[in-house]
């Protein structure tokens, strides 16, 4: 075997084989003691950074999926011509309060498109509605990390139906002229 082999090889071998010292590759021993606690103390920063982005942002997907689901509810209410604006405006803040988005600094807007100022309870037949909802991202982080959002940065959706509000039609109906 020896035949075969460099001479530090088979030392080696033996040494280890005897249970003897710890050699590394290159034949150094503790050569790279404490290299790894350097090497994590390096990196550990940018990996909790990177995780705390992850959770942030996912955190800010998550109520954004909310708050969508929030004004496209409202926007389901107020096409039904069935409830007013504070109704509607309730709607979903009742939502959003279910799912534990906390509301105190939520605005919602109910707005009619085609006829300004109308309700949605009174609203003509295929009048556009706009729900629009608006939240501050402070208020609902997990977070209290500033890299990845700021103190300004909101939540915003809004969803836009039309009103399916009973269109009246004559009690008698008369035939256009030439008929």
């Amino acid at each position: 075997m020896s035949a075969l082999l460099p001479r530090n090889t088979v030392t080696r071998v033996a040494q280890t084989m005897r249970g003897g010292c710890r050699c590394t590759r290159n034949g150094r021993t503790g050569a790279r003691r404490g290299a790894a606690a350097v090497e994590l103390a390096v990196v550990l920063p940018l990996l909790l950074t990177m995780l705390a982005g992850i959770w942030e942002v996912g955190r800010l997907a998550d109520t954004q999926q909310v708050l969508d689901n929030a004004v496209h509810e409202g926007g389901r209410q107020a096409a039904g011509a069935q409830l007013n604006t504070a109704a509607i405006k309730q709607c979903v803040t009742q939502y959003l309060q279910t799912y534990g988005i906390p509301t105190a600094n939520l605005s919602v807007t109910v707005t009619n498109l085609t006829s300004a100022g109308v309700d949605p309870s009174v609203a003509n037949h295929l009048d556009r509605f706009q729900v629009t909802a608006v939240i501050p991202f402070k208020d609902v982080r997990w977070s209290t990390t500033r890299f990845f959002t700021s103190t300004s940065t909101n939540v915003t959706s809004s969803s836009v139906w039309y009103s399916t509000n009973q269109q009246s039609y004559p009690a008698t109906i008369t035939a256009p002229a030439g008929y």
